[in-house]
């Protein structure tokens, strides 16, 4: 507001109140696109280290997805924008490339965004647990169902409602929010439980990419750092199938556009839906803001000569486009 900065981003805590409080005292903000703003390749997930007990058990991890709330995090979080488009059941961004995939795959993947504290509560009682004096279920054991959630501290928004909606199914889990270097070192080595974060971001205009993260080629043993991909592991809580991972090394030798990947495709959500190795949480709607004082054309909806965000590298690309305002 103070043209002070020339660009800004909800990574910092923007909200669609803030952001129009902001232009409203500063005619020369320009935002992306309105309150939903310009939407990330990356939805927010909650990844399950699954080589832990219970939740090596997909039982427990469909129970942990139908725990989840995904309208009340896109309500709180990002204050409704976005509304049900915003909710996600799978790895992908919500972009035209690939809505025929999801649109192939509706049918399969629509169960994953399901909020059913009912059916979480079934699953996680058909596997032994009780329900426990102070709320919480206990195992045959005698002990409590916990999970630890970890995450960076710009992930505590999503993290923080996470917790709540484990909380109110019984399930006693915490969050705790570790430097981003440490977060990635960590979780690149499985050493955590459950983490927020965005495992299977990659695809943008087809779905092997992001889809192959999930292989089992990427699964290493418990403290043996991973593959580094798009900001965090592949493959982070080792989930290893034979038939999925035969699936993606057919489908990655194969062109982009080939008709023969739709079928791998679906063959492989199918298989992924049903193991639901992470879970499916809301897309990251992001409000980018650039400030027109000292320099114009900017990348906005409106002018969208590349995607806009300042954290990445072809942001070379907006700094040698933009033009001095006088």
């Amino acid at each position: 507001m103070n043209n002070d900065a020339d660009s800004g981003s909800s990574i910092s805590g923007l909200t669609p109140s803030t952001q129009a409080a902001m232009i409203s005292q500063n005619p020369k903000i320009l935002p992306y696109s309105g309150n939903l703003g310009w939407v990330d390749p990356c939805p927010r997930m909650l990844t399950l280290n699954t080589t832990i007990a219970p939740w090596d058990n997909k039982v427990m991890r469909h129970a942990l997805s139908y725990a989840m709330n995904r309208r009340q995090i896109v309500d709180v979080v990002y204050e409704g924008a976005g509304g049900d488009s915003a909710v996600s059941n799978f790895i992908f961004p919500t972009y035209k490339a690939l809505q025929p995939y999801q649109d192939a795959a509706k049918d399969i993947l629509a169960p994953l965004a399901e909020y059913n504290p009912d059916k979480a509560h079934q699953s996680i009682e058909s596997q032994g647990y009780t329900m426990g004096g102070d709320g919480h279920y206990v195992g045959a054991d005698g002990t409590t169902l916990s999970l630890d959630v970890v995450g960076p501290p710009f992930m505590e928004p999503w993290g923080r409602m996470v917790v709540q909606q484990l909380q109110a199914v019984g399930v006693d889990a915490n969050l705790r929010l570790i430097e981003w270097g440490i977060f990635r070192d960590q979780t690149g080595r499985g050493q955590f439980t459950g983490a927020v974060d965005w495992d299977g971001c990659g695809s943008v205009v087809e779905p092997w990419f992001g889809m192959n993260r999930y292989n089992k080629t990427y699964v290493n043993p418990i403290g043996a750092p991973g593959t580094e991909n798009v900001d965090n592991t592949n493959n982070a809580g080792r989930w290893s199938n034979d038939q999925y991972s035969a699936l993606m090394d057919q489908m990655g030798s194969l062109p982009v556009g080939d008709p023969r990947v739709k079928d791998l495709y679906l063959q492989a959500v199918q298989i992924w839906a049903d193991e639901e190795p992470d879970i499916p949480l809301v897309q990251t709607p992001s409000l980018l803001l650039f400030n027109s004082t000292y320099w114009t054309n900017w990348p906005t909806a409106n002018n969208n000569y590349v995607q806009p965000p300042d954290w990445w590298e072809h942001f070379l690309k907006v700094l040698v486009t933009i033009q001095p305002a006088q």
